[in-house]
């Protein structure tokens, strides 16, 4: 039976339910998941709702990542962003005032998120795709720092 075409609200709501019921590690499998409940949704449809959700891979025992929904007032640690950082962020260059990061696919929004979710003053915004991150710093000096910060989560590992 094909699935019915919903609304926003209650796909987000379906989606929250999934996540928060059971471990669901991919995006294929949190899409099969909402098939089986009669929700259609494209995998483009998916990751944008995740993204407005503010769902996040978090780790899950040794080298397992789950999804799960950010806290309504979300709030980054110095812990937080080096385990984004050490499990996830591949390279980093910078030009100007801006950096970019690599990630593996499907990891650049959760770990933007926790970018973003800290509040690092010297960061005006991230833009992410699936496996990189357009980082904008306010001025060339301010990437610099933000540069080195990154650098020293890194070397962290």
């Amino acid at each position: 039976m094909k699935g019915v075409k919903r609304t926003k609200r209650f796909r987000h709501e379906k989606i929250r339910e999934l996540i928060i019921s059971r471990d669901i590690k991919t995006q294929e499998s949190l899409l099969e998941d909402l098939n089986r409940h009669n929700v259609r949704v494209t995998q483009a449809t998916l990751s944008r709702d995740l993204r407005e959700m503010g769902v996040t891979k978090t780790p899950k025992g040794l080298g397992k990542f789950i999804y799960k929904i950010a806290q309504i007032e979300p709030t980054a640690t110095e812990r937080d962003l080096k385990d984004k950082f050490i499990n996830f962020v591949r390279d980093i260059k910078i030009a100007g005032n801006l950096i970019i990061l690599k990630t593996p696919p499907g990891e650049a929004q959760g770990v933007a998120r926790v970018i973003d979710i800290a509040s690092i003053g010297d960061i005006l915004g991230t833009v992410a795709g699936d496996d990189t991150i357009l980082l904008i710093a306010n001025t060339k000096l301010s990437a610099r720092r933000v540069l080195s910060l990154f650098k020293d989560l890194i070397s962290q590992k």
